[in-house]
Protein backbone atom coordinates (compact mmCIF):
# COMPACT_ATOMS: atom_id res chain seq x y z
CA UNK A 1 0.00 0.00 0.00
CA UNK A 2 1.35 3.44 -0.96
CA UNK A 3 2.13 6.04 1.70
CA UNK A 4 1.24 8.89 -0.61
CA UNK A 5 -2.16 10.63 -0.73
CA UNK A 6 -3.81 10.03 -4.10
CA UNK A 7 -5.51 13.48 -3.90
CA UNK A 8 -2.28 15.26 -3.07
CA UNK A 9 0.52 13.99 -5.29
CA UNK A 10 3.86 14.10 -3.61
CA UNK A 11 2.43 14.46 -0.05
CA UNK A 12 2.50 11.69 2.60
CA UNK A 13 -0.89 10.22 3.36
CA UNK A 14 -2.34 11.00 6.84
CA UNK A 15 -5.51 9.07 7.66
CA UNK A 16 -6.39 11.42 10.60
CA UNK A 17 -6.30 14.62 8.60
CA UNK A 18 -9.81 14.21 7.15
CA UNK A 19 -11.60 15.63 10.17
CA UNK A 20 -9.86 19.00 9.73
CA UNK A 21 -9.75 19.00 5.95
CA UNK A 22 -12.19 21.90 5.66
CA UNK A 23 -10.57 23.85 8.52
CA UNK A 24 -6.80 23.73 8.20
CA UNK A 25 -6.28 25.65 11.43
CA UNK A 26 -8.18 23.21 13.64
CA UNK A 27 -10.62 25.89 15.00
CA UNK A 28 -14.38 25.74 15.45
CA UNK A 29 -15.85 27.30 12.29
CA UNK A 30 -18.58 28.94 14.37
CA UNK A 31 -16.14 30.89 16.53
CA UNK A 32 -17.27 29.34 19.86
CA UNK A 33 -16.00 26.44 21.88
CA UNK A 34 -18.51 23.69 22.66
CA UNK A 35 -20.19 24.12 26.02
CA UNK A 36 -18.97 21.73 28.74
CA UNK A 37 -21.30 18.95 29.75
CA UNK A 38 -24.18 20.13 31.98
CA UNK A 39 -23.78 23.82 31.16
CA UNK A 40 -26.41 25.81 29.23
CA UNK A 41 -24.82 27.16 26.07
CA UNK A 42 -26.94 30.31 26.37
CA UNK A 43 -25.30 31.44 29.61
CA UNK A 44 -28.08 30.63 32.10
CA UNK A 45 -28.72 27.51 34.11
CA UNK A 46 -32.06 25.77 33.51
CA UNK A 47 -34.68 26.48 36.16
CA UNK A 48 -33.06 29.74 37.36
CA UNK A 49 -35.08 33.01 37.31
CA UNK A 50 -33.83 35.73 35.00
CA UNK A 51 -31.20 38.02 36.46
CA UNK A 52 -32.55 41.30 37.91
CA UNK A 53 -31.59 44.38 35.96
CA UNK A 54 -31.80 47.47 38.23
CA UNK A 55 -31.86 49.69 35.17
CA UNK A 56 -34.75 47.91 33.46
CA UNK A 57 -37.36 50.36 32.21
CA UNK A 58 -40.78 50.14 33.77
CA UNK A 59 -44.09 51.55 32.59
CA UNK A 60 -43.89 55.20 31.65
CA UNK A 61 -40.16 54.95 30.98
CA UNK A 62 -39.07 55.28 34.64
CA UNK A 63 -37.20 52.85 36.86
CA UNK A 64 -39.31 51.24 39.58
CA UNK A 65 -37.93 53.22 42.50
CA UNK A 66 -39.91 53.89 45.68
CA UNK A 67 -41.12 57.43 46.40
CA UNK A 68 -38.94 59.75 48.52
CA UNK A 69 -39.04 58.97 52.22
CA UNK A 70 -39.80 62.49 53.47
CA UNK A 71 -40.59 65.92 52.13
CA UNK A 72 -37.87 68.57 52.03
CA UNK A 73 -38.00 71.53 54.38
CA UNK A 74 -38.59 73.87 51.45
CA UNK A 75 -42.04 72.38 50.79
CA UNK A 76 -42.95 72.53 54.46
CA UNK A 77 -41.99 76.21 54.51
CA UNK A 78 -44.04 76.73 51.34
CA UNK A 79 -47.14 75.36 53.10
CA UNK A 80 -46.63 77.47 56.22
CA UNK A 81 -45.97 80.67 54.28
CA UNK A 82 -48.98 80.25 52.01
CA UNK A 83 -51.21 79.55 55.02
CA UNK A 84 -49.78 82.60 56.80
CA UNK A 85 -50.50 84.68 53.70
CA UNK A 86 -54.14 83.61 53.83
CA UNK A 87 -54.54 84.45 57.52
CA UNK A 88 -52.78 87.82 57.23
CA UNK A 89 -54.74 88.77 54.12
CA UNK A 90 -58.02 87.90 55.87
CA UNK A 91 -57.10 90.07 58.87
CA UNK A 92 -56.04 92.93 56.60
CA UNK A 93 -59.29 92.78 54.60
CA UNK A 94 -61.40 92.73 57.75
CA UNK A 95 -59.55 95.77 59.14
CA UNK A 96 -60.01 97.56 55.83
CA UNK A 97 -63.72 96.78 55.98
CA UNK A 98 -63.97 98.15 59.53
CA UNK A 99 -61.74 101.17 58.93
CA UNK A 100 -62.65 104.68 57.74
CA UNK A 101 -61.48 103.84 54.23
CA UNK A 102 -64.96 103.34 52.75
CA UNK A 103 -66.32 106.28 54.71
CA UNK A 104 -63.65 108.56 53.29
CA UNK A 105 -64.17 107.18 49.78
CA UNK A 106 -67.93 107.80 49.87
CA UNK A 107 -67.49 111.21 51.49
CA UNK A 108 -65.16 112.37 48.75
CA UNK A 109 -67.65 111.30 46.06
CA UNK A 110 -70.88 111.78 48.01
CA UNK A 111 -72.47 114.44 45.80
CA UNK A 112 -72.04 112.35 42.63
CA UNK A 113 -73.22 109.19 44.41
CA UNK A 114 -76.33 110.92 45.81
CA UNK A 115 -77.29 112.45 42.46
CA UNK A 116 -77.03 109.08 40.71
CA UNK A 117 -78.98 107.36 43.49
CA UNK A 118 -81.73 110.01 43.30
CA UNK A 119 -82.08 109.44 39.54
CA UNK A 120 -82.39 105.71 40.10
CA UNK A 121 -85.02 106.19 42.79
CA UNK A 122 -87.02 108.62 40.63
CA UNK A 123 -87.47 105.88 38.05
CA UNK A 124 -88.81 103.50 40.72
CA UNK A 125 -92.22 104.62 42.02
CA UNK A 126 -92.48 104.61 45.82
CA UNK A 127 -88.80 103.83 46.41
CA UNK A 128 -87.96 107.40 47.44
CA UNK A 129 -90.62 107.24 50.16
CA UNK A 130 -89.04 104.23 51.88
CA UNK A 131 -87.92 105.37 55.38
CA UNK A 132 -84.82 103.14 55.29
CA UNK A 133 -83.68 104.56 51.96
CA UNK A 134 -84.35 108.12 53.14
CA UNK A 135 -82.26 107.51 56.24
CA UNK A 136 -79.50 105.86 54.22
CA UNK A 137 -79.27 108.79 51.81
CA UNK A 138 -79.31 111.41 54.55
CA UNK A 139 -75.52 111.39 54.94
CA UNK A 140 -72.46 109.40 53.84
CA UNK A 141 -72.07 108.09 57.39
CA UNK A 142 -75.56 106.62 57.36
CA UNK A 143 -74.93 105.17 53.90
CA UNK A 144 -71.70 103.45 54.97
CA UNK A 145 -73.22 102.18 58.23
CA UNK A 146 -76.08 100.62 56.30
CA UNK A 147 -73.62 98.94 53.93
CA UNK A 148 -71.61 97.62 56.87
CA UNK A 149 -74.64 96.15 58.58
CA UNK A 150 -75.75 94.53 55.32
CA UNK A 151 -72.39 93.13 54.25
CA UNK A 152 -70.87 92.18 57.62
CA UNK A 153 -72.14 88.60 57.57
CA UNK A 154 -71.18 88.13 53.93
CA UNK A 155 -67.72 89.53 54.66
CA UNK A 156 -67.12 87.06 57.50
CA UNK A 157 -68.19 84.09 55.38
CA UNK A 158 -66.04 85.20 52.43
CA UNK A 159 -62.98 85.62 54.66
CA UNK A 160 -63.42 82.14 56.16
CA UNK A 161 -63.72 80.67 52.66
CA UNK A 162 -60.63 82.61 51.58
CA UNK A 163 -58.55 81.20 54.45
CA UNK A 164 -59.83 77.70 53.61
CA UNK A 165 -58.75 78.09 49.99
CA UNK A 166 -55.32 79.30 51.05
CA UNK A 167 -55.03 76.27 53.32
CA UNK A 168 -55.98 73.85 50.53
CA UNK A 169 -53.55 75.41 48.07
CA UNK A 170 -50.74 75.42 50.63
CA UNK A 171 -51.51 71.87 51.74
CA UNK A 172 -51.29 70.39 48.25
CA UNK A 173 -48.24 72.48 47.40
CA UNK A 174 -46.59 71.18 50.56
CA UNK A 175 -47.49 67.62 49.55
CA UNK A 176 -45.63 68.07 46.27
CA UNK A 177 -48.56 68.35 43.83
CA UNK A 178 -47.12 70.09 40.79
CA UNK A 179 -50.50 71.21 39.38
CA UNK A 180 -51.32 73.05 42.60
CA UNK A 181 -47.87 74.64 42.57
CA UNK A 182 -48.69 76.10 39.16
CA UNK A 183 -52.05 77.37 40.47
CA UNK A 184 -50.32 78.99 43.45
CA UNK A 185 -47.85 80.67 41.10
CA UNK A 186 -50.66 82.14 38.99
CA UNK A 187 -52.45 83.42 42.11
CA UNK A 188 -49.24 84.99 43.41
CA UNK A 189 -48.69 86.80 40.10
CA UNK A 190 -52.26 88.13 40.16
CA UNK A 191 -51.88 89.34 43.74
CA UNK A 192 -48.66 91.17 42.87
CA UNK A 193 -50.33 92.79 39.86
CA UNK A 194 -53.30 93.98 41.94
CA UNK A 195 -51.51 95.10 45.08
CA UNK A 196 -50.44 98.46 43.64
CA UNK A 197 -54.02 99.72 43.21
CA UNK A 198 -54.98 98.41 46.65
CA UNK A 199 -52.09 100.19 48.33
CA UNK A 200 -52.87 103.40 46.45
CA UNK A 201 -56.49 103.32 47.67
CA UNK A 202 -55.41 102.63 51.25
CA UNK A 203 -52.84 105.42 51.19
CA UNK A 204 -55.40 107.89 49.82
CA UNK A 205 -58.45 107.08 51.96
CA UNK A 206 -57.07 105.04 54.88
CA UNK A 207 -56.56 108.01 57.13
CA UNK A 208 -54.74 107.31 60.40
CA UNK A 209 -54.95 103.53 59.88
CA UNK A 210 -53.30 103.62 56.46
CA UNK A 211 -49.84 102.62 57.75
CA UNK A 212 -51.10 99.48 59.52
CA UNK A 213 -53.32 98.46 56.62
CA UNK A 214 -50.51 98.92 54.09
CA UNK A 215 -48.09 96.91 56.25
CA UNK A 216 -50.54 94.00 56.67
CA UNK A 217 -51.46 93.98 52.97
CA UNK A 218 -47.81 93.94 51.92
CA UNK A 219 -46.96 91.26 54.48
CA UNK A 220 -49.71 88.99 53.17
CA UNK A 221 -48.54 89.36 49.58
CA UNK A 222 -44.88 88.83 50.55
CA UNK A 223 -45.70 85.64 52.48
CA UNK A 224 -47.66 84.26 49.53
CA UNK A 225 -44.89 85.03 47.04
CA UNK A 226 -42.25 83.61 49.39
CA UNK A 227 -44.24 80.39 49.75
CA UNK A 228 -44.40 80.01 45.97
CA UNK A 229 -40.67 80.69 45.66
CA UNK A 230 -39.92 77.97 48.24
CA UNK A 231 -42.06 75.54 46.24
CA UNK A 232 -39.86 76.13 43.17
CA UNK A 233 -36.49 75.75 44.89
CA UNK A 234 -34.30 72.84 43.79
CA UNK A 235 -35.07 70.45 46.70
CA UNK A 236 -38.80 70.99 46.14
CA UNK A 237 -38.55 70.40 42.39
CA UNK A 238 -36.42 67.28 42.85
CA UNK A 239 -38.95 65.86 45.33
CA UNK A 240 -41.87 66.58 42.98
CA UNK A 241 -40.06 64.93 40.05
CA UNK A 242 -39.16 61.85 42.14
CA UNK A 243 -42.71 61.62 43.43
CA UNK A 244 -44.12 61.79 39.91
CA UNK A 245 -41.75 59.08 38.68
CA UNK A 246 -42.67 56.82 41.58
CA UNK A 247 -46.37 57.26 40.89
CA UNK A 248 -45.88 56.47 37.20
CA UNK A 249 -43.98 53.32 38.23
CA UNK A 250 -46.99 52.12 40.22
CA UNK A 251 -46.35 53.47 43.73
CA UNK A 252 -49.05 55.43 45.58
Amino acid sequence: MSNYDPNQPGQPYDPNAGSNASNPYGQNPYGQQPAPYGQNPYGQQPGQPPAFDPYAQQQGGYAAVPPPAERPQTLQWAFLLILAAGVISAVANWLVFQSDLFMNMFSSQWSAIKDEFDRQMASTPGASEDPMIQQMMSSPEAFVNEIHSTLAGFMVVSLVISVGLYFLVGFFVGRGVNAMRVVATILAVLSVMGVASTLAAIATFGGGQAGLLIALTLLGVICGVAGVVFSWLRPSSEYIIARRRARMAGYR
